[in-house]
């Protein structure tokens, strides 16, 4: 329209029209967040869950990079949703998602607000699992995450934990004399001015059994009622005819120390239930049993503590009715990791277990003896209530942690070499971004390297991947400097949400053992109303940088909520990048499937090629398109994936 505008007027009327062109950008840029039928004065709508909504805005926070420009017009209508229902799909064994969409255009406050969603049928029998809804919570993102100055997508409310909708008061019937969380919108404690959208996480798990989930096309709706009003999507969804693996066979962890293993009563329980119903691990290698040294020098080490916190996850009962685990991913099976207790003397001046001194008395005859002693005793111990078959066994020694010196090579070569004669099962590991040099000195030594992402430089690691070393990927997955290798997490709140779901795709494109990130809940409590988990200040030293000399890092190594601080919410709570993650290991067994059925892992490689580009290494400094953006290309390939599995398992 306005081509023609100009078309007819002349020149001296350029400049008006120009400012006219700017004019009805801005008025159709607000008529993105109005009713399309102007005249209700709410009304509900569907997004897949590969997108955030800033429900203050209502713009489409992934759509705030170059790469994503499409997606701002997706609440209306998208790949998922046509504006009148939804269409899914889904294998047996894993999850499939969407959220739900509740804007008000009136200028009242919304209250009474029910929500409610049936059981999938098709007419003859029903999925008889109970949809899961979570009230989507939005952080605030003040400042973008330090050292991404292109890549995050900037200030803003981003909606990140989730918190179960069955801890909200939504019935008035129930609530006695106060309400402490009423479902509203504004909602009443997320405190966002001006909140345009509430959001209603919804996850449908699909029986891992087949006369539970026969395939075919299943019927259900989803409604939302304020007041006397209700309006309902219905919902449908295709099952395909097989399963992934209930096991989480790719074992990817998030690993921080004390976390799990500090927490009181129900509360760990419930960290490893989340987590396993999540498809992660936990890695904690700070669970200990009491170690006894006797006048004599004998030693003895009491278990009882240790067994009855872990015995529970070492055989599976811990994820079953037993343990109040509902039917979900990795029932009734056994923790998929486990770091055994030892360490040594650290660069920071930590104490080993078991304690046997400094560097240069540690191999002194009676520490070795010592040493030697608890390796035995563990070792004999959780062969009597451990599946190394199934448990992963990792010896991590945190001491040596990302050590780039001479003595802490030859230490790892020295206890690598120890546990492989004392310890066969376990898996002697080392993080750290280490040089060719030191990789060719501890070679021989271990099994496992946690490989730092900023130098995982893909042809130099299939050097030692060819020796039988396995690699575990961790730390940030875009490099847009080199100062971003200051963490060890993967995750940040404002960075791309598919990054966290391209953790796993990458890890099938380099023929990566697994991955693990940095963190469970790093400032848990306090993240709830700030999500800077990472704050400091450098005045001189190895991390310091010219350009940016501080850290605020949104969101990193977060990725559960903790309960207690929020009304009524008194347990942990997932992150929608949890979430992120789990679809990328379901993906993954995807991939496994694809490779499986094929014979060989080429069909799966020109998948993963199609969306995945070079990311990690020297070459991936700089860059930020190490994969696709658009979400969209993601979701639908999923489904060609499942098409294609379902096909090559009938044929």
């Amino acid at each position: 329209m306005r081509k023609n505008y100009v078309n007819i007027i002349n020149g001296c009327w350029r400049n008006v029209s120009h400012f006219l062109g700017l004019v009805l950008l801005a008025i159709g840029s607000c008529q993105q967040v109005e009713n399309p039928s102007h005249i209700e004065q709410w009304d509900i709508a569907v997004l897949p869950p590969s997108v955030r909504l800033d429900p203050l805005s209502n713009h489409i926070i992934e759509s705030k990079t170059d790469l994503n420009q499409g997606l701002e017009n997706i609440l209306h209508g998208n790949w998922i949703y046509d504006g009148e229902k939804v269409n899914l799909h889904s294998a047996r064994g894993e999850y499939v998602s969407f959220q739900l969409v509740l804007t008000n255009y009136s200028d009242e406050d919304l209250s009474n607000i029910q929500i409610e969603s049936s059981l999938f049928n098709d007419g003859e029998s029903k999925i008889k699992v109970e949809p899961e809804l979570f009230l989507e919570w939005s952080v605030n993102v003040l400042t973008p995450s330090t050292g991404y100055p292109k890549a995050s997508l900037g200030q803003g409310w981003y909606p990140d934990a989730l918190i179960p909708l069955e801890m909200l008061q939504m019935d008035s019937s129930k609530v006695h004399r106060r309400w402490t969380y009423p479902l509203r919108l504004p909602d009443f404690n997320n405190r966002i001015a001006d909140q345009k959208s509430l959001i209603i996480w919804v996850d449908q798990y699909i029986p891992f059994n087949r006369s539970e989930a026969l395939p075919g096309v299943y019927k259900s709706s989803i409604s939302v009622t304020v007041n006397d009003e209700t309006k309902e999507i219905p919902l449908s969804l295709k099952v395909w005819d097989f399963a992934i693996s209930n096991r989480n066979l790719l074992g990817a962890a998030l690993q921080q120390e004390g976390f799990v293993s500090r927490k009181f009563g129900d509360q760990a329980l419930k960290i490893y239930q989340l987590l396993k119903r999540n498809r992660m691990s936990v890695m904690d290698p700070t669970y200990k049993p009491e170690l006894i040294i006797e006048q004599d020098g004998e030693i003895s080490l009491d278990w009882t503590s240790f067994d009855e916190e872990l015995v529970k996850y070492f055989d599976g009962s811990a994820f079953t009715k037993e343990y109040g685990y509902a039917p979900g991913p990795g029932y009734g099976e056994p923790i998929e990791n486990f770091v055994l207790p030892f360490d040594v003397y650290g660069k920071h001046g930590t104490r080993g277990w078991p304690d046997t001194g400094k560097p240069e008395v540690e191999r002194n005859k009676e520490n070795l003896k010592l040493y030697i002693k608890c390796i035995t005793k563990v070792r004999s111990h959780l062969q009597d209530i451990l599946d190394p078959d199934k448990t992963d066994l990792t010896v991590y020694l945190n001491g040596l942690d990302e050590s780039y010196f001479q003595q802490a090579w030859d230490r790892m070569v020295f206890y690598g070499d120890l546990f492989q004669k004392y310890y066969p099962e376990a898996h002697f590991r080392i993080d750290g971004a280490y040089s060719e040099e030191a990789m060719d000195y501890v070679s021989k030594s271990i099994d496992y390297w946690g490989s730092h992402t900023i130098n995982y430089n893909a042809e130099e690691v299939k050097k030692y991947q060819d020796l039988g070393i396995k690699n575990w990927l961790y730390g940030p997955m875009i490099y847009e400097s080199k100062v971003n290798g200051w963490v060890g997490s993967s995750t940040f709140i404002d960075l791309p949400l598919i990054n966290d779901r391209a953790i796993s795709w990458s890890c099938w494109k380099y023929d990566i053992h697994s991955w693990l990130s940095w963190g469970i809940g790093v400032e848990w409590k306090r993240a709830w109303y700030d999500p800077e988990t990472w704050k400091d200040v450098y005045k001189s030293g190895s991390g310091s940088d010219v350009q940016f000399p501080f850290k605020k890092i949104n969101g990193s190594a977060l990725l559960v909520y903790s309960g207690g601080i929020i009304p009524l919410v008194n347990e942990p709570c997932p992150s929608i990048r949890l979430k992120a993650m789990r679809d990328g290991v379901q993906e993954y067994e995807y991939l496994r499937l694809i490779s499986q059925l094929s014979g060989g892992p080429e069909t799966a490689d020109e998948i993963v090629n199609t969306i995945i580009n070079e990311p990690f290494g020297d070459d991936a400094i700089g860059v930020i398109d190490v994969w696709d953006y658009n979400p969209e290309n993601w979701d639908l390939l999923r489904i060609k994936m499942g098409e294609r599995i379902e096909n090559l398992t009938t044929r």
